[in-house]
């Protein structure tokens, strides 16, 4: 059961199947978009995209692991479309000309504060792309069961592996983050 992956193992998506798919998974897609992008805009873009990507797709996806592949799908988008889009400044940013008053009126605690967040931020997500790097299954196992709260035994069908190596995927991942990111992640708390 360990080998069936993403693609290929039990069956493709054959169209008539594609609308049940769709159908059963549309919310959680749009959820995870929303969740990742936290703009309503960019979600329903994402999820259109990534019915897109399936559908083009549907004879490579294996059907029992389409709703794992449709979730990391949609996180990857987000992460692609925050990327491209890294170097706009949003508006009321503090930083701003514009809102330079902002910063007046703010107090030095605020600043670092937001400054802190942001960096706490930019910590977390340096995390998740160096553990989609080094092993995607634990990136999708990892993602999926902590950050969607999915059940364990659901992410383990939809991983098409059994309970016990979704434990150990999670355990590994989890020792893998803790010894490369430990010192960092002290610093950080200390501020």
């Amino acid at each position: 059961m360990e080998g069936k992956g993403i693609t290929g193992g039990m069956g493709s998506i054959r169209s008539v199947d594609f609308d049940k798919v769709y159908e059963e998974n549309i919310s959680t897609v749009y959820r995870t978009a929303l969740y990742y992008s936290e703009d309503e805009n960019v979600a329903e873009e994402i999820t259109q995209e990534v019915f897109l990507k399936l559908y083009i797709s549907r004879e490579n996806i294996n059907t029992e692991a389409v709703s794992a592949w449709l979730v990391t799908t949609a996180k990857n988008m987000v992460r692609n479309h925050k990327r491209d889009c890294w170097h706009e400044v949003p508006k009321g940013d503090i930083f701003e000309d514009e809102d330079s008053d902002l910063l007046v009126s703010s107090t030095e605690e605020d600043i670092m504060t937001i400054l802190h967040d942001k960096e706490y931020h930019e910590f977390v997500e340096k995390i998740f792309g160096d553990l989609y790097h080094m092993n995607e299954r634990w990136y999708d196992a990892i993602t999926i069961t902590y950050l969607l709260e999915k059940p364990q035994k659901e992410v383990a069908e939809n991983m098409g592996v059994s309970l016990e190596v979704l434990h150990s995927m999670l355990y590994r991942a989890k020792k893998w983050i803790q010894r490369k990111y430990r010192e960092e992640y002290d610093r950080l708390s200390e501020i």
